[in-house]
C-alpha cells in the first residue's frame, strides 16, 4: 500500500488548465473516429463508416483517402514504412495500401474470423508469423506474407480471450516475447505468436478488458476498461499507475522533450517524463475519447459520440498542461532535469541536467517506497549542462526514483527503469 500510495503522489499531481480543445470536423465524416496515427506532420483517421482520412495542416483541410476501400467500417489503422502505407482492420476484413488510392483485401485461405481488430506486424524472428491479425472473437492469425494465407495461432486462449484489440512484442540477444490485449486479460508468447500464456495477476473485473498496448523495451503498459497498469516482469504481476477509470486507447512515441505518452479514454492522462503524469482538461469535448495521436506541434484527440457521431480535437503541445505547477523543474531556482539515457537499461545510464548556478550537487536513488538505496555526492559543479554516467550494479530490475539536488534548492525527480 505505502508503494502505490507513494507512486500516486508522484504521478497524479495536477489537472490540465485553461486552453480548450479545438474541434477540427474530419471532412465530410460524420462517424466515430476509432483509431489515427501521425506520419511526420501529417495525421491520418480511421472512421467507422466513413473510411479514412488525411490533414497535412493540422485539420484546416481534409483529404479522403479511402480510395477503393471496400469497407469503410474502420476498426483500425497502422502506418509504418513510407507516408502513404496503412495497415486497415475493417469489420469485413483486413486491407493494405501502398498509395491511398488502392486497397488490396488481405483476406485468403484460413482466416475464419473478418471481424478484424488489429492487423499489423507479427513476430519478426518468424519463418511463418511476419505478419499478425486479431480478430473480434476469432483470435490471432499469423502469415509470412502481408496478404497470407493465414494460420490460426491462438493456442492457449479461450473465450473473451479471443477478442484481440492489440498485439506488441519485444526481442533483444537474451529476450523474444509478443504480448496480447484481450477483453479476458493480456497473453504472452514467448515461441513467436504459436502459443500464448494468460497473465493477469493485478487486474480483475473491466481491467480484464485490455484495449491498448505500448512497450518500452521490457517495459510493458497497458489501458484497461479499469485502469492505467504496467509491468516489469513480462506480466506476472501489474501494478496500477492509475487505478480506475476507463481507457480506449495508449500512445507511447519520441517528441522533441524525449518522449510524450498519452493514456486516453473517459478521461485523458498525459506524461512527457514518466513521474509525473497530468489529467488534461477535456472539457468541451463531446463523447468519449477513442484515439490519440500527436505531431510535432499538437495533440490529436479523436471521439465517439453515442450514435450522434464523433470528431477530431486538437491542442498545441505547449499548452497540454497550461496553468499546471511544474513540480519537477523550477527553471529559475534549481536544477532542471533532462531524461536519462537509456532508459530502461542494463548496467549504466547518463544522467543529464543543468544547473542555474554553480554549488555542490548530489544525487539520491530510491525504491518504489521511497527507502534510499544509495547516496552519491558530485561535489561542486559549474553552471550550465552536466552528464553522469550512473552504473547500476548491485541493483535489483525494477522502477527506481533518483532525486538531483544543488544546495540551497528543492531537489528535482527522475525515474529510471533497471532491465536485467
Amino acid at each position: 500500500m505505502k508503494t502505490q500510495l507513494l507512486f500516486a503522489s508522484l504521478l497524479l499531481l495536477a489537472n490540465g488548465l485553461f486552453a480548450q480543445w479545438e474541434p477540427i470536423p474530419v471532412g465530410s465524416s460524420s462517424s466515430d473516429v476509432t483509431s489515427m496515427f501521425t506520419y511526420v506532420e501529417t495525421l491520418i483517421v480511421g472512421t467507422d463508416g466513413d473510411g479514412i482520412f488525411k490533414t497535412d495542416d493540422n485539420g484546416a483541410n481534409w483529404t479522403d483517402i479511402s480510395g477503393n476501400l471496400a469497407n469503410k467500417n474502420v476498426n483500425d489503422i497502422r502506418g509504418g514504412g513510407g507516408p502513404t502505407i496503412i495497415w486497415v482492420a475493417t469489420d469485413n476484413g483486413p486491407f493494405f495500401t501502398s498509395d491511398h488510392i488502392n486497397y488490396e483485401n488481405a483476406t485468403s485461405t484460413g482466416l475464419t474470423n473478418t471481424n478484424i481488430n488489429y492487423y499489423w506486424f507479427g513476430d519478426g524472428n518468424s519463418s511463418f508469423a511476419e505478419w499478425a491479425i486479431g480478430t473480434n472473437g476469432g483470435g490471432v492469425f499469423v502469415s509470412s506474407e502481408l496478404t497470407g494465407p493465414w494460420t490460426a495461432s491462438s493456442n492457449g486462449m479461450s473465450g473473451d480471450g479471443l477478442i484481440v484489440n492489440d498485439i506488441s512484442g519485444y526481442t533483444d540477444d537474451e529476450i523474444n516475447f509478443a504480448v496480447a490485449a484481450t477483453d479476458d486479460g493480456v497473453y504472452f508468447s514467448t515461441d513467436t505468436l504459436v502459443t500464448w500464456t494468460q497473465k493477469n495477476n493485478g487486474l480483475t473485473g473491466d481491467a480484464l478488458k485490455v484495449k491498448s498496448i505500448a512497450m518500452v523495451g521490457s517495459l510493458v503498459l497497458i489501458v484497461t476498461h479499469n485502469g492505467f497498469y504496467y509491468s516489469l516482469d513480462f506480466g506476472d504481476n501489474w501494478t496500477p499507475i492509475i487505478p480506475t477509470g476507463k481507457f480506449n486507447d495508449l500512445l507511447l512515441q519520441p517528441s522533441a522533450t524525449g518522449f510524450a505518452l498519452y493514456a486516453v479514454g473517459e478521461t485523458v492522462h498525459y506524461s512527457n517524463d514518466f513521474v509525473n503524469f497530468y489529467q488534461l482538461d477535456i472539457s468541451g469535448i463531446s463523447g468519449e475519447v477513442t484515439a490519440v495521436a500527436q505531431n510535432s506541434t499538437h495533440a490529436f484527440l479523436g471521439t465517439s459520440d453515442a450514435g450522434k457521431g464523433g470528431g477530431v480535437y486538437k491542442k498545441p503541445i505547449n499548452q497540454l498542461i497550461t496553468g499546471v505547477p511544474d513540480y519537477t523543474i523550477s527553471k529559475a531556482k534549481t536544477v532542471q532535469l533532462h531524461s536519462n539515457y537509456p532508459n530502461p537499461f542494463k548496467g549504466s545510464t547518463t544522467l543529464n541536467f543543468t544547473l542555474p548556478v554553480p554549488g555542490n550537487v548530489c544525487l539520491k536513488i530510491m525504491d518504489q517506497a521511497g527507502r534510499e538505496i544509495k547516496l552519491l555526492d558530485f561535489g561542486y559543479q559549474t553552471e550550465g549542462k552536466h552528464e553522469f554516467v550512473f552504473n547500476a550494479d548491485g541493483l535489483a530490475e525494477g522502477i527506481y526514483f533518483y532525486t538531483i539536488q544543488l544546495e540551497n534548492t528543492d531537489p528535482v525527480v527522475g525515474k529510471m527503469i533497471i532491465r536485467k
